[in-house]
C-alpha cells in the first residue's frame, strides 16, 4: 500500500525538485498517484518553493495556536507523562 503521509508526500515533492520537475508537473503526477489523498495544489506549490530555497526538513513544524497536550503515565500504563505527539508511537 502506498505511504499518503504528508511526510512521504513531501519526500516525493522534494526528490522530484531535485530531478528538475517543475511544481505543475510534480502536482499532476502525485494527483494520480495520490488520488484523493494528495496534498493541496497550493501546498505542494509551497513546498516547491520552499525546497527550492534551502529548505530541506520535511516534517511538519509546530503550527501556532496548537495545543501541547500531556497525558498522565496511568494512561499509558508506563512509568512517565507523554506528549500527545509522543503518544503517537506507542499506540
Amino acid at each position: 500500500m502506498m505511504d499518503s503521509t504528508r511526510s512521504a508526500q513531501r519526500a516525493v515533492i522534494q526528490f522530484l525538485r531535485a530531478e528538475g520537475e517543475h511544481a505543475s508537473q510534480i502536482y499532476r503526477t502525485m494527483e494520480e498517484v495520490y488520488g484523493k489523498q494528495c496534498l493541496a495544489r497550493c501546498t505542494i506549490f509551497r513546498w516547491c518553493q520552499s525546497y527550492e530555497a534551502g529548505c530541506i526538513n520535511i516534517k511538519d513544524l509546530p503550527r501556532p495556536g496548537q495545543a501541547h497536550v500531556v497525558k498522565q503515565c496511568h494512561d499509558f500504563g508506563c512509568g512517565s507523562a507523554h506528549t500527545a505527539e509522543s503518544s503517537d508511537h506507542h499506540t
